[in-house]
């Protein structure tokens, strides 16, 4: 790839349906969905670039570095390749890494909206046409705490075909709100990827309102269903009693958990 740390690149998403393979279009095309994100900051002030500041922190965390003291030491460690891809401030001829507390600066205003969007036309450029599979699970965050001070519940959905995580959102209340919580944002997640056909979700989203809602958007989904729920189990075997019937290549039903697998199509 070309450098082009005085000039923003020109490189725009792929037209055709193979993944991006090439490590180095995937950033240039990482740097230009995070243009798309609107800067929170005012006109004054503004040394460093916003998708470079948005570049280094969404690097580092996926690199696992946690803290934005050590996000700013490790993109000052890895300048060299960083300044390939992005535009960095400079003084008195050398580049100049963002500084942690710019860091929080910006993180502090940042809309999670935005970022979220400009995060899935990555996703879908890198991966266009590319039909994905979605597991839906809700998380404890015991680190961190809401505004009465009990810990954050949060429903995510991961894509494991792909590995990488597609969406979350903050469910108020105990495990028993999340099938509400994933209907609630079914429009947004079919909107933000529109080649995510499948969902897949344990025992607590087999519920009928969310699935029909599923249904709605043309879309599949596969649900387990616990044997010692006797009476939806006997509804649903008389239910696709009739239906068509096709054995996945590897099917298991765990005795261990007493799980029974179905999976219908939208």
């Amino acid at each position: 790839m070309s450098a082009f740390t005085n000039s923003a690149p020109t490189t725009s998403a792929p037209t055709n349906s193979a993944p991006v393979n090439s490590v180095p279009a995937s950033l240039e095309i990482f740097v230009q969905c995070l243009k798309k994100v609107p800067d929170p900051r005012s006109k004054r002030g503004q040394s460093h670039p916003f998708s470079t500041i948005l570049a280094i922190i969404l690097l580092g965390l996926l690199g696992n570095v946690s803290t934005l003291a050590e996000i700013h030491r490790w993109a000052k460690n890895h300048l060299t390749q960083l300044k390939q891809f992005l535009r960095f401030r400079h003084r008195k001829g050398e580049s100049i890494v963002p500084s942690d507390t710019t860091l929080a600066r910006v993180l502090e205003k940042l809309s999670l909206d935005d970022l979220q969007k400009a995060f899935s036309d990555f996703l879908n450029a890198i991966y266009p046409e590319t039909p994905l599979v979605a597991a839906v699970d809700g998380k404890t965050a015991k680190q961190m705490k809401d505004e009465n001070g009990d810990p954050i519940h949060i429903l995510n959905v991961f894509a494991h075909t792909v590995k990488q995580h597609l969406a979350s959102w903050s469910v108020h209340g105990d495990k028993t709100n999340e099938p509400g919580c994933l209907k609630k944002h079914l429009e947004e997640l079919f909107t933000m990827y529109p080649c995510l056909k499948l969902l897949t979700g344990d025992a607590i989203f087999a519920q009928r309102p969310l699935l029909e809602a599923i249904q709605e958007y043309h879309r599949d989904y596969l649900v387990q269903v616990k044997e010692n729920q006797g009476r939806v189990l006997e509804q649903m075997k008389m239910t696709f009693e009739d239906a068509p019937q096709q054995e996945p290549n590897d099917r298991k039903v765990s005795k261990k958990r007493g799980l029974l697998r179905f999976a219908t199509c939208g």
